[in-house]
């Protein structure tokens, strides 16, 4: 499997965590990077845009030691990241991974997210918390 693959995968995966959240069948949920794999957000539903991330375990620096997801929101723009606007979706349906299996989802509206980061921690409290589906 090669990278756009695995994001493929696991955004069919958010595709149906939203719908089990949202109570309704994942086929009414357009997975649009597969169409378009360059485009800004990858799930709508109703007009109601979702941008998928996802994170593997990481420490922030030498001195940390205590793993957190890293979800970076930042967009890609002509070759260079940029902050994040917030226009281009309405969520961000982020998925927590360990070892590569998916552990927590969360749908964070973007006005509730910051510039460029979400850190989440694994084991222990985070303001995130509450939107955990």
């Amino acid at each position: 499997m090669n990278g756009t693959d695995f994001r493929l995968f696991y955004e069919k995966y958010g595709r149906f965590k939203l719908a089990e959240y949202l109570n309704i069948s994942p086929v009414k949920i357009k997975h649009l990077t597969i169409k378009n794999p360059t485009g800004s957000y990858d799930l709508e539903y109703k007009d109601v845009k979702y941008d998928v991330k996802f994170s593997n375990p990481v420490l922030t620096s030498k001195t940390k030691k205590m793993p957190i997801w890293d979800f970076s929101l930042r967009k890609v723009k002509d070759g260079k990241r940029k902050g994040q606007d917030y226009k281009y979706c309405d969520y961000f349906l982020l998925i927590g991974m360990t070892n590569g299996i998916p552990k927590k989802t969360f749908l964070i509206p973007t006005k509730k997210c910051p510039t460029n980061h979400i850190r989440i921690s694994i084991k222990g409290l985070s303001k995130y918390n509450e939107y955990i589906i």
